[in-house]
């Protein structure tokens, strides 16, 4: 079973410049929603595997290069390989430039492999943007089925399908579903596990164990075959019209105290009389 997960790094503080778009220059991290999304691919791996059959875990990305030390992190929690797609004329690109690259980049990586994916995984949302747009959107362009607000992944090898179950207003629904599909899995789905000794030294290449490094296989704009209109800001629908700071006008907020129940009572009545 060939298997794909997305991951996004994203800043450690939410901010944005005067062009209205997220300032990425300072720390960042792996988007939380992406970790729970590696940690269900992992899990569908293991359960494969334990059935007889072979299992492969891709990690794909879009971003700078230093995005390659949170795809290493992948490789040393379990993931096989790692790709990134980097140019600086992806920059500025919205949710629909964004899930034309990686559906682009999706359909590159399955023509270099003679491949195709069974299963992709995405995190519900990033917390930079919430919009949960570019995992339903890369499915639709490449034609794949999505479950969306995933809870529970099972693989049922029976069949070559999926059990999933998806959260809902007020429960959640269980969906039996055919391959190809794309999964966006919530925050609530798993605890994603850490990396392993085995796998630090999976991704840093070690000499006392033979293993050799993981290869970051890097793409560009070129490479995937675009033109100059169709990504970036250029290939981007959605304007920022206006980026403004709120402030809060709220009062500070006032405890009231007291060493008996009358007094306390008496006390906050008084603080709200006084507002």
């Amino acid at each position: 079973m060939h298997i794909g997960t997305f991951l996004k790094q994203v800043p450690r503080t939410l901010k944005t410049g005067a062009d209205g778009l997220m300032d990425r220059s300072g720390a960042s991290m792996i988007n939380p929603y992406c970790r729970h999304a590696l940690e269900e691919a992992i899990k569908l791996k293991m359960a494969v595997f334990q059935t007889g059959r072979i299992a492969d875990l891709s990690v794909i990305s879009m971003g700078p290069p230093n995005f390659e030390q949170s795809l290493r992190q992948a490789i040393s929690m379990g993931a096989d390989n790692i790709y990134l797609l980097s140019d600086r004329r992806l920059a500025g690109s919205d949710t629909m430039a964004t899930a034309k690259a990686l559906a682009r980049l999706v359909q590159t990586i399955e023509k270099e492999r003679g491949w195709k994916f069974d299963v992709l995984f995405a995190g519900l949302q990033t917390i930079d943007g919430d919009t949960a747009h570019v995992g339903p959107q890369v499915a639709e362009r490449l034609g794949y089925e999505q479950v969306t607000y995933v809870e529970k992944v099972e693989y049922l090898p029976e069949t070559n399908r999926l059990n999933v179950r998806r959260i809902i207003e007020k429960g959640y629904m269980v969906v039996d579903t055919p391959l190809p599909v794309l999964l966006s899995v919530t925050n609530v789905a798993n605890i994603p596990r850490g990396p392993t000794l085995a796998g630090l030294m999976k991704a840093r290449g070690s000499k006392i164990i033979r293993f050799k490094k993981i290869d970051l296989n890097l793409r560009n704009v070129d490479n995937l075959g675009f033109a100059a209109d169709e990504i970036g800001l250029a290939g981007s629908p959605t304007v920022v019209a206006e980026v403004r700071v709120v402030e809060a006008t709220r009062p500070p907020v006032r405890v009231a105290a007291g060493s008996s129940g009358r007094e306390l009572v008496d006390n906050m009545i008084s603080l709200m009389e006084s507002r």
